[in-house]
């Protein structure tokens, strides 16, 4: 143990005089986690689709289907990479990395638990960059996405991508608005765009937020579902209508696409809890440091917490795609623009009075 401290506090020296090594580390470890994430709620998903349907998901390529996610990766790295002659070739190349990368960076100001301790008194926080602005941060990276789509459907030079790319638009439209609002009335009730700050003050008033904003909890569902372009809200994508963004895409490039919806699912599911549910917080379980509890123990079981509560959401989201039919186009926009946002803008007015009558 001891020749273990030794070589953690040489380890740890090295990296206090660069400290750029610490943040990519930290990115290291996250990507991956978030990866391997992506590749198994892939599989999840077709496993629970197989079993809501009544029939068989993917069960053959090792036990349980588990090394599934690296068949359909080596496949799409496999297939030939098809570049369309009256594609802008370029822009084409380009689209998919816009698409790709906003989900990722997100993850970024995520706190996960509360710090790590180590022997010597250092800690260790369960983030890339707590930042002050972290909501406004998250939502201003997650309307980046939309225009890899939009490049993607004009660059192709087919009718059928550009007709995806400009519901996408539409659709962005539509539902960011009412996704924002209800993000703002947490704002409101914490006073903090940072969302730690968001979840210690969850754990201040004793009660997660989703109770005084639980139709901004709903709203930022049904929102966040149309975000994602999910069922019942894929209409930029529309297999059975042929028209999606990426009809003329293969091979990585699509693969890219496809790594970045479920990136968008779980990037979602896990921003849910930090708003909401309490993020990494257990009721009553924190309070295990008051009784002599080691702190790490603690956080341990504040990532158990958080990764619960974004399982839970995430397979919510899997279950409405099995459950819920295509909404046509017109209905779509419909709900987001003549439902959801006066239902948003009510819900602030409502907090608004919570906050200022009641949680003086």
């Amino acid at each position: 143990m001891d020749t273990l401290l030794n070589l953690w506090s040489t380890i740890e020296s090295w990296m206090l005089a660069f400290p750029v090594v610490i943040y990519l580390v930290k990115i290291g470890i996250l990507l991956g986690c978030v990866f391997a994430v992506v590749a198994y709620i892939t599989l999840a998903e077709r496993r629970l689709l197989g079993f809501y349907q009544s029939r068989l998901g993917p069960n053959r390529v090792g036990p349980l289907g588990l090394i599934q996610p690296v068949a359909d990766g080596l496949k799409c790295f496999l297939k030939e990479d098809i570049v369309p002659l009256n594609s802008n070739p370029l822009l084409f190349r380009l689209a998919p990395v816009f698409a790709f990368f906003p989900p990722f960076a997100g993850f970024a100001v995520f706190t996960f638990a509360l710090p790590w301790v180590m022997p010597n008194g250092r800690t260790y926080h369960y983030s890339v960059a707590d930042v002050d602005l972290g909501v406004l941060f998250i939502m201003a990276i997650s309307s980046l996405g939309i225009f890899g789509l939009i490049l993607a459907g004009w660059s192709s030079g087919s009718k059928y991508p550009l007709f995806g790319s400009l519901r996408s638009a539409s659709q962005m439209l539509a539902y960011e608005v009412p996704l924002t609002l209800s993000v703002i009335s947490v704002v409101m009730m914490a006073g903090s765009f940072r969302l730690s700050d968001i979840v210690a003050a969850q754990q201040a008033y004793k009660f997660y937020f989703f109770i005084p904003c639980i139709i901004g909890f709903v709203v930022y569902f049904i929102s966040s579902v149309a975000e994602m372009n999910r069922t019942p809200f894929d209409l930029p994508e529309g297999e059975s209508e042929i028209i999606g963004f990426h009809t003329e895409y293969s091979g990585m490039r699509f693969a890219f696409f496809f790594v970045a919806e479920y990136a968008n699912v779980v990037f979602i599911s896990m921003l849910a809890p930090a708003l909401f549910l309490g993020g990494y917080d257990i009721p009553f379980v924190n309070d295990l440091a008051l009784y002599g509890a080691h702190p790490n123990i603690v956080s341990i079981l504040g990532v158990c917490s958080y990764a619960a509560k974004s399982t839970i959401f995430a397979l919510f989201v899997i279950w409405v795609r099995a459950t819920f039919p295509r909404y046509r186009y017109d209905q779509l926009l419909k709900i987001g623009w003549l439902v959801l946002l006066p239902i948003a803008l009510a819900n602030l007015f409502v907090v608004a009075g919570i906050k200022l009558f009641l949680l003086k």
